[in-house]
């Protein structure tokens, strides 16, 4: 219990409670700038629309204090009046996993020999490798480098959803983002074992390190060369060596490659708590990412909709109710009365409690019933 109450404490003080008075003159220069330069990108798409009347702010559930964001109304909206036109083009979808030149043909091996379940796995690969190649291009970029240098660096300044993946939560907290799969294990075991989470937690925890590794294959050869570590001198490391001389032993490396763990979970966490399930062909779901609906937060009474149109090239987004200036628009992850999505599956799934406003660590410290279960009395 000692150790649960540290725990605890340690969890409250980086995540606690948060004000939820903000105006948009406070928000960072840098997160701003990312919002803008996704609306510019989001916009160069044909057929994509973004309401002038909508404004990205702090949301009103975490705000700055833990730098969550969400669309506001900035004037008065109509029911049914149009928010949002996304076209497929702006959603990362399975069919950029798969057609991915560097490593799609691999993608789609893994997924015919993996089967159900699979698509997860490679499209949290295909943004793993994105994530760190966008990283090998800003360190290039501090460095002086400039797109043009080379044909790496023309391939790294093109990479197709840049403006899309810095927005992301690829880290604990970013855009107010918790998840199970951002703890450490010692703490999973201190605040979970013996919770109705922590099977949910230990099963996808175990499934992300698997992936990791399998993935590695995949992956690190593209990022490598990426960072200029080929080894392809690497026969000549040697030079000259007398007859008696050994050859030395070739290395075999365990490791990953760096980063990729980091990429890889925070990939999962991304698709886990943002991924919209699509329906694609007859009746085939596939989970995909849908910039900017995306980003608004769940409510169990949303005040827009969404739906596929014109052939399901487009999705669009439509004020459910008038909207008055100044509110947020919130969407509905899931139903809170799905039984398939009790609230402890809420959070191993998508990071939050719904209704909940205080730190899910106070709620374990007090065997809250939504995560234990309770003994009958007798």
């Amino acid at each position: 219990m000692k150790l649960l109450l540290i725990c605890t404490a340690a969890y409250f003080l980086a995540f606690g409670h948060s004000s939820n008075a903000f105006s948009a003159a406070t928000i960072p220069a840098s997160a701003k700038s990312r919002y803008v330069d996704l609306k510019d990108w989001f916009l160069t798409a044909d057929d994509s629309y973004f309401s002038p009347k909508l404004e990205i702010l702090p949301s009103t559930r975490g705000g700055l204090a833990t730098g969550g964001y969400g669309c506001f109304a900035g004037e008065d909206i109509d029911e049914g009046e149009v928010l949002l036109k996304i076209p497929v083009s702006c959603c990362v979808t399975l069919e950029d996993v798969l057609n991915d030149v560097e490593c799609g043909p691999s993608f789609a091996n893994l997924m015919k020999k993996a089967g159900p379940g699979s698509d997860t796995v490679v499209m949290a690969g295909y943004l793993a490798k994105e994530c760190l190649l966008l990283k090998e291009f800003d360190r290039r970029i501090a460095e002086a480098a400039t797109a043009g240098d080379d044909s790496e660096m023309r391939r790294l300044a093109n990479i197709k959803f840049a403006s899309y993946l810095r927005t992301l939560p690829w880290e604990r907290g970013v855009n107010a983002q918790e998840h199970v799969l951002f703890w450490k294990d010692e703490d999973v075991d201190a605040l979970l074992k013996g919770s109705l989470a922590y099977n949910d937690a230990k099963e996808t925890r175990a499934t992300v390190k698997m992936a990791t590794k399998v993935l590695d294959a995949i992956v690190s050869p593209v990022v490598r060369k990426a960072r200029a570590q080929e080894t392809e001198n690497s026969k000549d490391e040697g030079g000259f060596r007398f007859p008696w001389q050994q050859e030395p032993e070739e290395e075999v490396e365990d490791e990953v490659l760096e980063g990729l763990e980091e990429a890889v979970r925070g990939a999962f966490v991304i698709i886990l708590s943002r991924a919209f399930a699509a329906t694609v062909g007859e009746n085939k779901q596939e989970d995909r990412l849908e910039p900017f609906l995306d980003m608004l937060q769940h409510s169990n009474t949303p005040n827009v909709s969404h739906n596929t149109v014109d052939g399901g090239s487009i999705v669009e987004v439509k004020a459910s109710q008038k909207i008055m200036s100044g509110e947020e628009l919130f969407n509905q992850y899931k139903s809170e009365e799905d039984e398939n999505m009790p609230y402890h599956k809420f959070f191993t799934r998508f990071g939050f409690v719904p209704g909940v406003v205080e730190p899910v660590a106070e709620l374990i410290a007090a065997r809250s019933t939504i995560f234990f279960p309770q003994r009958a009395e007798i």
